[in-house]
């Protein structure tokens, strides 16, 4: 999109519906609204991790959009509990992890954790609404390890032998 363009969502978002973890509620109330703007068909919010695993475990939910830095349980403790087995079939609910600039280190562990993408602040409802796209069509399988759900590794590529091929 060229600088001066207006975004204008389209409609991927009207069936879906969103749960926001957030433990600040000025930013709980300004996603809610962006999240509305953008065409999503219910958005939820939640104040903290504990609250929120209960709604998502307990309410039709098709996306979670947790900030990484709350307290006590920050977003990737929160994905990481989500992801519980047990908690399976609500386990595999698409996750996008927000965050102030973050080191490779924490986004690493979010996507280890099993989360879908991970978006770096500050937003626009385009980058928004485009990784909230990508997370819900995100085909990538999930396996479990350690008794919780994270998405399966892609594989490595085969080393080509190169006199095979002459």
């Amino acid at each position: 999109m060229a600088q001066g363009d207006e975004f204008a969502p389209g409609d991927a978002l009207r069936n879906v519906e969103i749960l926001y973890v957030d433990d600040e509620s000025h930013r709980r109330d300004a996603m809610r609204r962006m999240l509305m703007s953008l065409g999503a068909r219910r958005v939820q919010v939640a104040e903290s991790g504990a609250e929120g695993l209960k709604v998502v475990l307990g309410t039709t939910c098709g996306l979670v959009i947790v900030e990484q830095k709350m307290k006590p349980m920050d977003g990737i403790a929160f994905v990481r509990e989500l992801r519980s087995a047990v908690n399976y079939p609500r386990a595999l609910v698409p996750a996008l992890i927000l965050s102030d600039p973050a080191s490779t280190d924490i986004i690493r562990a979010a996507l280890g954790a099993g989360a879908n993408h991970f978006l770096v602040k500050p937003i626009s409802p385009a980058k928004l609404y485009e990784r909230i796209g990508w997370a819900i069509a995100d085909a990538r399988p999930f396996v479990v390890r350690d008794g919780h759900y994270v998405i399966r590794p892609a594989k490595k590529a085969e080393p080509v032998n190169v006199d095979a091929a002459k």
